[in-house]
C-alpha cells in the first residue's frame, strides 16, 4: 500500500500489512493478492471503528506512531479512510533480505521478479535509509571516520572533521554512549523503518529512535 505519509497518522498507515509484509522470495502474485486483502481487512476494521483490530494490520514497529483517535474519530473520516485502504492505488510487496546476520537488504516484487532496491555490494551505501544506517554500523566498527563524516548532515559536517570523529568515538567522554547507541542500532536494523521522500525514522525501542533524511541522492543520519 502506498497511502502518503504526512504527519503522525500517515506515516504510521504507510507501514501498514500486518504479516503480509514478512513475503517470502517465491509466488509473489499470490503474496499480491495477500497483501490486497491485508489492506481489505484494514478497511473492515477502520469502518468498524475497530482500533484493536486496525493495530493487528500494522507492524509492531509502527503501532505507537499510528492515531488510532484521529482515525477512528467520527463516521466521515472513518469511511474515507476505508475506501482508501480497501481499494489503495498500489499493493507493493516488499521485504527484508539478510545476506549476512548484520546486513539486511530491502528487495521489492516487480513485473521481472524481486530485485534488490540497494546494491548489496556496496560497503558504504546511502541510497536507501536501511543502506545507510549499515553504513554507519560498518564504518564505526571499522574506524573509516571519513565515511562516517560523509554520513552526517551537511549542517554537521561543515564544523566537523575526522579527527574530531575519532576523538569522539574511541576516547571522547561519550565514546561509550556511542558505541553503545551503535550496538542498538545494529540489532535493529532489519526493523521497519517509516520513511518518505524526505525523512526516515526507525525505533529503536525505548522511547529512541534513529532519524535520517535524504541529501541530494543520498540518506544522512540526524541521530541514532
Amino acid at each position: 500500500m502506498t497511502p502518503r505519509p504526512c504527519g503522525r497518522t500517515r506515516a504510521g498507515l504507510a507501514s501498514l500489512v500486518c504479516t503480509g509484509l514478512a513475503v517470502g522470495l517465491a509466488c509473489a502474485p499470490r503474496e499480491v493478492r495477500t497483501l490486497a486483502r491485508a489492506s481489505e481487512d484494514a478497511a473492515t476494521a477502520v469502518r468498524r471503528g475497530d482500533a484493536a483490530g486496525l493495530a493487528e494490520h500494522v507492524l509492531v514497529g509502527a503501532r505507537a506512531r499510528v492515531d488510532y483517535a484521529a482515525i477512528l474519530a467520527d463516521k466521515a473520516g472513518r469511511q474515507r479512510w476505508a475506501r482508501t485502504l480497501k481499494k489503495p492505488a498500489e499493493v507493493r510487496p516488499r521485504a527484508v533480505l539478510f545476506l549476512a546476520p548484520d546486513q539486511p537488504v530491502e528487495v521489492r516484487w516487480t513485473e521481472r521478479g524481486w530485485v534488490f532496491t540497494e546494491d548489496p555490494t556496496v560497503v558504504y551505501d546511502q541510497s536507501t535509509p536501511r543502506a545507510a544506517l549499515r553504513s554507519l554500523v560498518r564504518a564505526s566498527l571499522q574506524r573509516r571516520w571519513d565515511v562516517l563524516l560523509g554520513l552526517a548532515p551537511e549542517r554537521y559536517r561543515l564544523g566537523l572533521s575526522e579527527d574530531d570523529l575519532r576523538l569522539a568515538w574511541t576516547e571522547g567522554e561519550y565514546a561509550a554512549a556511542l558505541q553503545a547507541a551503535r550496538d542498538r542500532l545494529l540489532a535493529r536494523l532489519g526493523e521497519p523503518i517509516l520513511a518518505d521522500a524526505h525523512e526516515a525514522i526507525l525505533d529503536l525501542g525505548g522511547g529512541e529512535v534513529a532519524r535520517l533524511e535524504r541529501e541530494g541522492p543520498r540518506w544522512v543520519v540526524v541521530d541514532f
